[in-house]
């Protein structure tokens, strides 16, 4: 198995704004496999709160010792070898299992979902994310986002009312609300929830600080609406952690590890009766094309990242009026823009 990489930076078609950090791109690491005449891709996404970066990537890939797979069995015994090579690095480990996960159904001529006994049915809407603003802005993103069904809208400011009261001036559409972190009084998150409840928002994702479990607790054990851990939950072992605390949990291959790390999460999720969105980072087509393989067992989808970018290097259609939908073909369903021709 021969194994390439790229740095490539995707470029957010708006400046993208949340509670504690404003930025207008992300780096990435495209990783591309290759076995005898099949090619698997994968990608890690590096957004300033994960820790990773293009460079540490890089130096955990030229660590790996790869070898030929030819059945899952095997995928799932090289997927475990590679993870335990550190204690961290989820990012980098989420590119090559996505590209093991590619390459694999490539040459077994299977979809990805097909490892995991999935019957991907009608696939939920996404919602499509609008990061803070001015009132201005907000109104010309409600209108990038026409076609859409769900809008998820990021708070944690002091204009958090000015920009309900904005968006709900253009559109009724429902809505999820994602604070990141940005809240830090309980009784006054409590109170903004009701009233958020009356403007048709269906969920708040991490209200409070990481560490303030306790004032999470407090909030899911009152709340009218579900609160969802997503700064709060990284990996498998964090659900411990975060069931007596949230109602759901934001999966997100970036954080987990990739494709068979967020498979077992969602499992472990719904036996601890925790409601499950299925997230991302602001990520390519490769990075979505690996979460919708799994997106039919969510009960919330924010797998939007692609949408929300100008310079994909992968081709994929992933939505269809706000549905997400699986591209056809094995594996990811993937194909590769004309940056990899000379490649």
């Amino acid at each position: 198995m021969q194994l390439s990489y790229w740095k490539y930076e995707l470029t957010l078609k708006h400046r993208f704004e949340i509670s504690y950090h404003t930025r207008k791109s992300t780096p990435i690491v495209i990783v591309r496999l290759r076995q005898d005449k099949y090619e698997g891709f994968g990608e890690a996404s590096l957004p300033p709160y994960l820790s990773e970066t293009q460079d540490s990537v890089i130096a955990f890939l030229r660590k790996l010792k790869l070898y030929d797979i030819n059945s899952f069995d095997e995928l799932l015994k090289l997927d475990l070898e590679v993870a335990n090579m550190s204690s961290a690095d989820n990012a980098a480990k989420s590119a090559v299992n996505i590209a093991l996960h590619d390459l694999l159904g490539k040459i077994l001529e299977k979809p990805c979902y097909s490892f995991y006994n999935i019957k991907p049915e009608k696939l939920p809407f996404t919602s499509f994310t609008i990061g803070i603003d001015t009132p201005e802005v907000l109104v010309d993103k409600i209108k990038e986002a026409n076609p859409y069904k769900i809008l998820k809208v990021k708070l944690g400011t002091e204009n958090d009312r000015t920009i309900i009261e904005t968006i709900r001036s253009k559109t009724d559409k429902p809505l999820y609300v994602d604070v990141n972190q940005g809240w830090s009084d309980k009784n006054f998150a409590l109170e903004f929830i009701h009233y958020l409840k009356e403007q048709n928002v269906l969920l708040i994702e991490q209200p409070f600080a990481v560490l303030n479990r306790d004032d999470s607790a407090w909030l899911s054990e009152r709340s009218p609406l579900p609160i969802i851990a997503d700064e709060s939950l990284q990996t498998i072992e964090d659900i411990e952690t975060v069931k007596g605390c949230f109602t759901g949990i934001n999966i997100k291959l970036m954080k987990c590890g990739g494709i068979s790390s967020a498979y077992k999460m969602i499992m472990k999720g719904r036996e601890n009766n925790l409601k499950i969105m299925l997230g991302c980072m602001t990520e390519s087509s490769c990075g979505i094309s690996a979460a919708l393989h799994l997106a039919s067992l969510a009960d919330y989808a924010d797998l939007d990242g692609n949408q929300l970018i100008e310079n994909d290097p992968f081709i994929c259609k992933s939505v269809n009026e706000g549905r997400l939908i699986l591209p056809e073909g094995n594996g990811l369903g993937l194909k590769p823009g004309k940056i990899f021709l000379q490649n």
